[in-house]
This record gives C-alpha cells, sequence and structure tokens, in this order.
C-alpha cells in the first residue's frame, strides 16, 4: 500500500492588492463605421437620399440609399449599430443594387415605380410619390424607398402597413 501525504503551507501577511479584472471590449464583426465619408464620390455623398425604415416591437432599422452614376450608397442603421455597404449601381429599366461591407455583401434590384402614399397608414386616396421598390433576394415583398423622410413599414398601435416618415 502506498501512502501519499500532503502538506499544506498557508502564508498570513498584510493586505494583498489584486488588480480588478480587465474589461474585454470587443466589437460587433457585423458592424462596419469607417469615416462617413471613406470611399464615396462627393456625388455619391450628395446624391438624393431615398430612405425605407422598417419599424415594429422587435426591430426598427433605417435603411438609406444614395447612388450617382455607377457608385452607391447604403446605410443601414439599428439598435445593434450602423453597417456601411459600398459598390455598384446600374440604372435602366431597374436599379440594380450591388454593395458590400467588409464581411457582408446585399443585391437589391430596384424598380422605379410610384406609390399613393401619406403620413396616413396604408392611405390608397393619397398622391402617388416616386418610389424604388427594392426586392432583396430573401424577402418576397420590396422594400419601398422614398426620398428623405422616406418611407415606413410600420406594425404597431397606430398602424400596420405603409405610411411616409414624418420628421
Amino acid at each position: 500500500m502506498v501512502r501519499t501525504s500532503f502538506i499544506l503551507l498557508v502564508a498570513c501577511g498584510g493586505p494583498t492588492h489584486v488588480d480588478p479584472p480587465v474589461a474585454h471590449v470587443t466589437t460587433d464583426a457585423a458592424v462596419d463605421a469607417p469615416a462617413p465619408d471613406a470611399g464615396v464620390s462627393d456625388a455619391v455623398a450628395h446624391a438624393q437620399a431615398w430612405v425605407f425604415r422598417y419599424h415594429t416591437a422587435q426591430r426598427t432599422e433605417t435603411w438609406t440609399l444614395r447612388y450617382s452614376g455607377d457608385q452607391a450608397l447604403l446605410v443601414v442603421e439599428s439598435s445593434r449599430g450602423t453597417l456601411r455597404y459600398q459598390g455598384s449601381a446600374t440604372d435602366g429599366a431597374s436599379l440594380a443594387l450591388a454593395v458590400s461591407t467588409s464581411s457582408a455583401k446585399i443585391a437589391l434590384d430596384c424598380k422605379h415605380t410610384t406609390r399613393a402614399m401619406s403620413a396616413k397608414c396604408n392611405d390608397t386616396k393619397a398622391k402617388p410619390i416616386a418610389v424604388l421598390d427594392c426586392y432583396h433576394p430573401d424577402f418576397k415583398e420590396p422594400m419601398p424607398f422614398g426620398h428623405e423622410p422616406g418611407i415606413e413599414y410600420a406594425v404597431d398601435a397606430s398602424c400596420n402597413g405603409y405610411r411616409m416618415i414624418v420628421p
């Protein structure tokens, strides 16, 4: 039979200084936030803003599209931060966008059209306004972008549908 002995040594002394744990701050890999003018031409930076907002109790996102010539900028703002997608725009029968961040890509096919739209929810009697109905491959329904301040799809006590954003 083998016997093992353990000796426990305890040292007593004055108070010992212990550094508090260091907080490690990490950024969300899905959020790209370069300088506002990074890589964007003046023509795109100052182009007409087209805006679409998605608003429900679970999520609010504001998508702002600017394009000029063959360049596009799509900025998506949400509670998780701001994503800036930059890339190409091809305007013809429809506006084709191919934009990306350092870690994500979006392709949108936007149809130039009009929609009856006012600040009133689902106002079919409103004056038609110019919109870009942008289709994302993952969604059946388009995202209608309107000239700034834009168009909102809302699901709340006051609206279940589309309306113009009131600043």
